[in-house]
């Protein structure tokens, strides 16, 4: 079942204003997830008597487009519904997101995030987490808990606490430091009575104050590298004892029985050309950063893969190279993913080169259109790491 975004806390720290539902979806129910005090409410006559009631911390703005944003958020300053401080939060499309960061450079609001297409979900949540905490909201909330967070390996989730602390013990020992650079005034005072030098008294600060502070702080510091250092040689210390232990049983072996040692030290052999071919895959995609994200998941699985930019692009590799599987986009510049698919027949001399379609788009009619050409399989944007690397090895594989 779909989440609504018409969330209505009573008192709520972050509210999204929006335009239309289905826009704001996604977006919705990923901070509704994060922020307990949340709501949404959709733009009206009288949306800055709301704001002006409710005082929010946190406000993101997801109205069609950014120009829209803009005259709201200026119209809300300036009839002084937004009288306090608080955290602006512009959602755009991924189109309009040069026009966002500009807003952001010249100071309309304090941040901005892609939300059409919906790629980082964990992006948003931390400028939300940071919006809360610049706000002066911390007594409303609670922060990420650790099931929220993504989970990771217990060696990694061990190093990130570590470095935290080590953070935290910096930041504080600065504090402190700052703290104590205060207390001169103190001193001046009391050495001023007793008509010492100021260079006596600069002497005595930076030896009772400075010195040993500076001194704390790279101790600290120190001791906290050191122990995330250890960590990662003790890896390495563990790698160096099994090549050892792999050569003292080569020598102790019997002639006959050199070949189990010899498989475990000897280095893996490299796929075959032929292998290589089998996995060379095209992704067709004009959106750069979705683009990239496809190309970093299939590489790190040992895919070989080229990237196109639009249909043109692709059937020109297409036609000087081989691949396993394409991957390409609905909508793009100069030849879509329809005309590229029956463009490719006719370049790949006959060939039946798999093809798996790349849309967010719900135009039923349309996919079916694209798939009567011949589609293996579809990948419905946005995609985790698991539905992309499961739709390629059930063509490839």
């Amino acid at each position: 079942m779909t989440t609504q975004p018409h969330l209505a806390c009573r008192n709520p720290k972050v509210i999204m204003l929006y335009e239309n539902e289905e826009d704001v979806l996604g977006a919705a129910s990923i901070i509704a997830d994060q922020v307990e005090e949340y709501r949404t409410i959709q733009v009206k006559v009288n949306i800055g008597e709301k704001i002006n009631k409710f005082k929010p911390s946190v406000i993101l703005f997801a109205l069609t487009t950014v120009q829209k944003s803009i005259e709201l958020y200026t119209e809300m300053l300036t009839d002084k519904s937004l009288d306090y401080p608080h955290y602006s939060i512009l959602l755009c499309k991924n189109r309009e997101s040069g026009t966002a960061f500009r807003c952001c450079i010249k100071n309309i609001f304090d941040n901005y995030f892609v939300y059409q297409p919906l790629y980082e979900k964990f992006r948003l949540k931390m400028i939300v987490h940071s919006g809360l905490l610049i706000s002066q909201a911390t007594s409303h909330y609670a922060g990420l808990h650790e099931e929220q967070l993504e989970n990771v390996g217990q060696e990694l989730a061990s190093l990130i606490d570590k470095s935290s602390e080590c953070k935290r013990s910096l930041l504080g020992s600065i504090e402190i430091c700052k703290q104590n650079l205060n207390e001169p005034n103190k001193l001046v005072e009391k050495d001023f009575n007793t008509n010492l030098s100021s260079k006596k008294l600069m002497e005595n600060i930076n030896k009772t104050h400075v010195e040993p502070l500076l001194a704390e702080l790279e101790n600290n510091i120190k001791s906290s590298l050191d122990e995330m250092i250890q960590q990662l040689l003790s890896k390495q210390v563990g790698i160096e004892v099994l090549e050892a232990k792999i050569a003292e049983l080569s020598r102790v072996l019997p002639p006959e029985e050199h070949t189990i040692a010899e498989a475990l030290s000897a280095p893996i052999e490299k796929e075959s050309v032929e292998a290589q071919k089998a996995k060379r895959i095209l992704v067709v995609e004009d959106n750069q950063i979705y683009r990239d994200m496809l190309v970093r998941v299939l590489a790190k699985e040992n895919f070989q893969v080229d990237e196109a930019e639009d249909g043109l692009n692709a059937l020109q590799k297409i036609r000087n190279n081989k691949y396993a599987l394409v991957l390409m986009d609905l909508f793009m510049p100069n030849l879509d993913g329809i005309n590229t698919t029956i463009q490719i027949k006719s370049v790949s001399g006959g060939k039946n080169l798999p093809i798996i379609a790349l849309t967010g788009n719900k135009n039923k009619d349309l996919i079916k259109t694209w798939a009567e050409q011949g589609l293996k399989g579809y990948i419905l944007k946005p995609s985790t790491k698991h539905e992309i690397l499961e739709a390629v090895n059930r063509v490839i594989c």
